[in-house]
């Protein structure tokens, strides 16, 4: 039975009081005595000069505007700032209480951490994800865990991995059983809700050594050694264990176990136990390849450094994840929570220990100590969580007097830089100016709260209007990044507002908002392009929804569970440059996004494609992985290869060449177009014709300027239980349960398939091997490429054919077939030169044409053009060439005509439609009038 949120603070409460953390503490206390560089008294309460009735140094508090701090300034005007310090604490402790800002937590930080990050051992983000704490003695004992959660959540990954690290820095070293020895391997035992039992044995097992043995692999070793001593995140003796299990084929259980057998070479010894989501080659991995998200600085009399960590393949992000103290939103709540002052001491001495170390430093000249290390942005992140924490910590008995001095003076050293510090990055400048935003109105007190409140929100409002294009798209090609500045706006206008402050002028933060609505998959999920981690966007998006009345926008953040159904499904911005195709809002609507984005934190993905269909993503972003000079992040983030496009030549592409994207949208199909220069030499042009219900055809033009031979690689990238096969060329998915994806080529002798090894990072920090389609080809000249997304539902028989049926002079017909609808249709390109065409039994003078039955409805969607004719019989005709897409339903059952799509317009010029049954028509959804002549009926449709 799962925990109550009570019970795992309870327990986590229960791991503090049994962990040694005197020592942790008592560093804390010898860091407050050392000399600092933090502020003067003078300086933060002011300096009164008695001859001349004024302050010779102006205080940072605005002594006038409130009486409750007439105490403090009195004992400022006697210079007695001992008694200053105590007044100030005794007035916050009083002060009624003000709404705080959320606070921030992109790691993994959960009350069951508590003890951890009191003990000073810290993990950077979700890549290890603690477990619990298991303890040996000197004899080989088995040691069973629950590992549910683990399991179920890493089964559609095809695998779950574990690390084993030291608790306590100290002499003993700790062995577990590898896979390699006789009796007490590591197994899985994994059971069902049926009742039925499964055991897995780890599939690979090693340990990593630090030091003289970093480059040494010990993936046979019959025991798996794990140890931790000295100062400093990692000593030359410290070793880690690490095993991990195929789940491939495998479904989520309703209960698994690990065991392990180990011993130590000590009396007692306590081992933490991670989730770690990094497959790996047992005989290849070493210290200095493994990327390592979680460090101990347990016992090091100096606690953190607050720096970047050396001493091994440590992300770039370490040493500033850290500063951010993403942790004190949990440790806080714990403490509130529990009211324990062992957990309120040891954050307030990590707080104060941080302003210790870190005042010594600055920013770029700057003397601005503290406030702005390492960098701005990692100070703005950590001003916000600490005035989080500070509203509880402030009625602490723990607080001291010159903690809590301390604690301020860091605050509003940080309020005066934030008002002066810029950045050129979007994401960076809303998280200061936030911040400043949090500070200003969470600390009125402070003499120049008013201004930094008005001053950010002005700023805000400039500097959301310059990261937004034209069309209301984010200028960071990240929807990680892009959801971060509408929540950092979103939490300003909610402080503002909470605290009694006006919010001022966010209307285009309501653009941007729909903006990541529309790319939001139909479940919810963001779609976690660029440096982006999956994760649920709903709760952010009812917020904003929320903050602006917006009840469509309610609609799309709830799945159509509340509101009122938006007027669009599909959207197009075209200086964002990005396409979503959509039948609608709730979690079965089918979905695709097309990008040629560019940007800070984008990927070179131009004319890449997500596809999501009925229950699942079934083409998605790759992810990230990794910041760190790693294969496996390198390969995601810098290779055009992991993305769902073409590789031209094996190069990535540039993103900031010349690129287009548009989309014509109408009730049954979508039609969109786009342009990548990203390859020198070779212009990509993709278009993506979107058959409601039925699948996705998409048709890749390789242009290059020259005549040589250029290498392409079409790549479909897939999630990690997807097991691709292939038939031929056509290619299948296999999931355990749910949707599945048919690949179909329509010229299968053009091309190689493939199925290759590849990753997939969910999240940041986590990744998984994965198997993708590769289809190849090497040629000179104009290559063409059309591929079926045929998705296939659960209880769904649903098959297609794709057939390239004709190809010459830049002409291209590709003939459809599908069970859905029993649906036959022939899609046509051409060059735009007004001559008339054959294409299966039709002709037309236009450049692109689809024309298919459907459910005994013909259905036209033509670009350009005057005339589509089947035979000697006209099927349509226009008074003048089409100057954009029409979209046309002939309906004989119902005796319907629907005319939609740009170049529809109710009472514009006539169009000719073969429809002798008709008995009404809409063109643009308004009814028209019809006229019938020798079997035709004329419209008034055409712009």
């Amino acid at each position: 039975m799962p925990l109550s949120r009570r019970a795992v603070v309870q327990a986590a409460l229960a791991a503090l009081a049994a962990a040694p953390l005197v020592t942790a503490l008592g560093s804390f206390e010898a860091a407050a005595a050392q000399p600092t560089t933090e502020i003067p008294d003078a300086a933060f309460f002011g300096a009164w000069n008695a001859a001349a009735g004024t302050w010779s140094t102006p205080p940072a508090f605005d002594y006038a505007a409130n009486r409750a701090l007439v105490p403090v300034a009195d004992a400022a005007r006697a210079g007695d700032y001992a008694t200053a310090r105590k007044a100030l604490l005794q007035y916050m402790r009083n002060r009624p209480e003000r709404t705080p800002p959320a606070f921030a937590n992109f790691g993994n930080f959960t009350p069951s951490m508590v003890p951890l990050v009191l003990d000073h051992v810290w993990t950077l983000g979700r890549g290890e994800i603690y477990q619990t704490t298991l303890t040996v003695g000197p004899d080989w004992t088995a040691v069973d865990t629950d590992v549910t959660a683990s399991v179920q959540n890493a089964a559609a990954s095809g695998g779950v991995g574990f690390m084993l690290m030291a608790r306590h820095k100290e002499s003993a070293t700790a062995e577990f059983a590898s896979r390699h020895t006789a009796s007490g391997a590591p197994v899985l035992t994994l059971t069902y809700p049926d009742g039925s039992v499964r055991t897995v044995a780890a599939s690979q097992s090693c340990y990593i050594a630090a030091g003289p043995d970093a480059a040494t692999t010990y993936g046979s070793a019959p025991s798996l050694q794990v140890h931790d001593e000295g100062t400093g995140a990692v000593s030359a003796s410290t070793r880690k264990g690490y095993l991990w299990f195929d789940l491939a084929g495998l479904t989520a259980p309703a209960r698994a176990t690990l065991a392990l057998t180990g011993r130590t070479s000590g009396s007692r010894q306590q081992v933490m136990l991670y989730q770690d989501q990094v497959s790996f080659d047992e005989t290849k991995r070493c210290w200095n390849n493994t990327l390592q998200n979680t460090l101990s600085w347990q016992g090091d009399p100096g606690g953190f450094d607050w720096k970047q960590p050396t001493g091994g393949t440590f992300d770039r992000e370490f040493g500033w994840g850290h500063c951010r103290f993403y942790f004190a939103g949990p440790v806080t709540d714990a403490y509130r929570e529990s009211k324990d002052e062992t957990i309120a001491a040891g954050l307030i001495g990590l707080m104060t220990d941080f302003v210790d170390d870190a005042n010594g430093y600055t920013m770029g000249g700057s003397p601005a100590g503290a406030a702005s290390f390492p960098r701005n942005l990692d100070s703005a992140w950590r001003y916000q969580n600490w005035c989080y924490a500070y509203e509880t910590l402030r009625t602490s008995p723990s607080l001291t007097p010159d903690a809590n001095t301390s604690l301020l003076k860091a605050m509003h050293a940080a309020g005066v830089f934030f008002s002066v510090t810029t950045s050129n990055t979007p994401n960076w400048m809303v998280s200061i100016k936030s911040s400043l935003i949090y500070i200003g109105a969470y600390f009125p007190e402070f003499a120049a709260a008013t201004q930094w409140r008005d001053g950010a929100v002005a700023y805000l409002g400039k500097q959301l209007a310059e990261a937004l294009y034209p069309d209301g798209g984010y200028v960071e090609a990240s929807a990680t990044y892009a959801m971060g500045v509408a929540q950092g706006l979103l939490g300003s206008a909610r402080a503002l507002a909470a605290n009694g402050y006006p919010v001022g002028s966010i209307s285009q933060l309501q653009g941007l908002a729909w903006f990541l609505a529309d790319q939001t998959y139909p479940n919810g999920d963001n779609p976690a392009y660029g440096d982006s981690s999956l994760a649920t966007w709903r709760p952010s998006l009812s917020q904003l929804a929320e903050l602006f009345q917006d009840d469509e926008l309610v609609y799309a953040a709830t799945g159509g569970a509340a509101g009122t159904a938006p007027k669009h499904t599909s959207a197009v911005y075209p200086d964002t440059r990005v396409v979503v195709q959509r039948t609608g809002w709730t979690d079965t609507d089918w979905y695709l996004r097309l990008n040629a984005d560019f940007g800070n934190h984008g990927h070179p993905d131009e004319l890449a494609v997500q596809v999501y269909a009925h229950d699942r993503a079934l083409l998605p972003a790759m992810g990230a992985y990794s910041y760190a000079d790693d294969p496996k992040a390198n390969w995601l983030r810098k290779s055009t290869e992991s993305r769902t496009t073409v590789t031209i030549d094996g190069r990535a592409q540039n993103p900031s060449a010349e690129g287009a994207v548009e989309n014509v949208s109408t009730p049954w199909v979508d039609l969109a177009r786009g342009f990548t220069d990203g390859t020198p030499g070779v212009r990509h042009s993709r278009s993506v014709l979107f058959l409601h219900g039925v699948g996705w055809l998409v048709s890749d033009t390789l242009d290059p300027s020259d005549s040589a031979r250029h290498s392409y690689q079409q790549n479909w990238h897939l999630l990690p239980d997807a097991a691709p096969t292939l038939d031929g060329a056509v290619a299948r998915t296999h999931f355990a349960s749910g949707t599945q994806l048919t690949v179909i080529p329509a010229d299968p002798a053009a091309v190689t398939a493939t199925v290759k090894d590849g990753y997939y990072s969910q999240v940041l920090y986590q990744v998984a091997p994965t198997r993708y389609l590769s289809y190849t080809l090497t040629a000179a000249g104009r290559v063409d490429l059309d591929t079926l997304l045929l998705p296939v539902p659960p209880g769904s028989d649903a098959t297609a054919t794709a057939t390239l049926e004709e190809a010459s002079a830049g002409a291209r017909t590709v003939r459809l077939t599908a069970t859905a609808g029993d649906l036959e249709g022939y899609f046509f390109r051409a060059p735009d030169d007004r001559v008339a065409r054959r294409f299966g039994p039709y002709r037309f003078d236009g450049p692109l044409a689809y024309v298919d039955r459907h459910e005994g409805v013909r259905r036209l969607l033509l670009t350009g053009g005057t005339a589509l004719r089947q035979g000697a019989q006209t099927v349509l005709a226009a008074d003048r060439p089409l100057t954009s897409t029409l979209a046309v339903r002939l309906n004989p059952r119902r005796g319907t005509v629907e005319v939609t799509g740009p170049a529809a317009e109710a009472g514009g010029r006539a169009l000719h439609l073969r429809a002798p049954w008709a008995r009404s028509a809409t063109v643009a959804g308004e009814p028209v009038h019809l006229r019938k002549t020798r079997g035709m009926v004329t419209l008034r449709a055409l712009k």
